[in-house]
């Protein structure tokens, strides 16, 4: 019976404590909201301190803007919402929505939104009894970003919020800094290999925030800005595989085209693929890239020249197989068959310099012919010549030897051009 009694007695005191607080509380807050007006400044001078906390960040690359999530810490001081906690049941603070309250008037100059306030949702503030006041929001700060992509998709860049009361000077409103860093608590997920998964393709390398006072021609009042900059780097794995890949693969191509056989009509066939696919790439890496205005990237560059190198080729490639494949009445003139003949070595055409050196002997001399029939090889129709063909078909065989000769000139000079390519471009590749 004692038991019961007891638990009677202190569910009772509680009770009463519980309605002695809240008839405290209602009490206080009556006091201090009756004759208050949100719209006046606290003061003559009012100290405002603030501090960021990151959270999440996305960069939009159309829009060139830069969104982060943040927990935006304000601090000033109310002497208009002062108490005295004994006299309210030792009250020492009491949480109010912002509404009820004077804040600060900051907004973000170089919004993306076109000027919209800082929405604060429903954060509600910590006020307590000396009128010192705690209001820490989860506001969106989406601010404009140009973005430089010439070292696309290894691009990196520095963007800089700039905050500060829109109306008030620096006299009125003083922002400060609780630090010159602010605090990063960005989601990270450590897979069992030990990679980081984050929520986005880009990695935070530094951040920091300054203040700066800043005079005006206009006012002798000086204006304080708070300056939040962030170090963002691409960390995209994947474009190694979806960008850099195709972008040598292509370029190699170019140089297959003159490896086939200097009458072969899949040359053409085989350069206006090269072609298209070029193409297929630039449209894809315009759309993915999206809008660079002032700048061309790297990567674009690069399948750009690619793509004129392609067309080069085709016009080359047509040229030699019209060489290789026109009946051709007279002979290649002396002054570019001997040097011709003098390089076919070091350029690796000996069958070719072979083939047209017989040919001509034979032109003179047909009985020499050891058969009665001369497989041309790699003369691109297949057809097989006999010895009473020689004497009317051997200029032919000089323009194809022209053609060989023309083709693996084209092949090191493309092959030079890619070396170069990979060097100027070695920051993107």
């Amino acid at each position: 019976m004692g038991l019961w009694l007891r638990i009677l007695i202190t569910g009772m005191v509680m009770i009463s404590q519980t309605g002695a607080y809240r008839g405290h509380e209602e009490q206080l807050r009556n006091d201090l909201f009756r004759t208050y007006n949100q719209l006046i400044l606290p003061a003559e001078s009012t100290l405002v301190v603030i501090s960021v906390r990151i959270m999440h960040f996305e960069m939009d690359e159309r829009r060139h803007s830069l969104m982060v999530d943040t927990w935006f810490s304000i601090e000033w001081t109310d002497p208009r919402l002062k108490w005295n906690p004994e006299e309210f049941g030792g009250i020492n603070k009491i949480h109010v929505p912002y509404e009820m309250l004077w804040i600060p008037d900051i907004a973000i100059y170089n919004s993306a939104n076109g000027g919209e306030d800082m929405a604060f949702g429903t954060t509600q503030a910590l006020l307590y009894y000396n009128g010192s006041i705690v209001f820490v929001p989860s506001v969106k700060l989406d601010f404009s970003c140009v973005m430089d992509l010439t070292l696309w998709p290894h691009d990196s860049h520095n963007c800089t919020c700039v905050i500060g009361s829109w109306v008030h000077d620096g006299i009125a409103i003083d922002l400060h800094l609780k630090a010159d860093k602010p605090e990063s608590n960005l989601p990270v997920r450590v897979t069992n290999g030990g990679r980081n998964l984050t929520r986005n393709s880009w990695d935070l390398v530094d951040s920091n925030i300054t203040r700066e006072v800043q005079n005006y021609l206009c006012c002798p009042e000086p204006y304080v800005m708070i300056h939040l900059s962030m170090l963002l780097t691409r960390d995209a794995p994947a474009y190694e595989w979806i960008i850099k890949g195709p972008a040598i693969g292509l370029s190699l191509l170019t140089m297959v085209l003159f490896l086939l056989p200097p009458a072969a009509g899949e040359k053409v066939l085989f350069g206006i693929l090269c072609l298209i696919l070029d193409m297929l790439f630039i449209a894809y890496a315009s759309y993915t890239i999206s809008l660079a205005p002032t700048h061309l990237p790297l990567i674009v560059e690069l399948i750009c020249k690619q793509a004129t190198l392609v067309i080069t080729s085709i016009v080359v490639g047509v040229v030699s197989l019209r060489m290789a494949r026109d009946p051709h009445s007279l002979g290649l003139p002396s002054f570019i068959k001997t040097p011709v003949l003098r390089l076919s070595s070091l350029l690796c055409i000996e069958s070719y310099k072979n083939l047209a050196s017989r040919v001509h002997h034979y032109q003179y001399s047909p009985n020499v012919l050891k058969t009665d029939e001369y497989d041309m090889k790699e003369n691109g129709n297949g057809h097989v010549y006999t010895a009473d063909d020689v004497s009317s078909t051997f200029p032919s065989f000089d323009w194809l030897l022209l053609s060989a000769f023309m083709d693996r000139i084209c092949l090191i000079i493309f092959a030079i051009i890619f070396v170069v390519n990979l060097y100027k471009f070695s920051a993107i590749l």
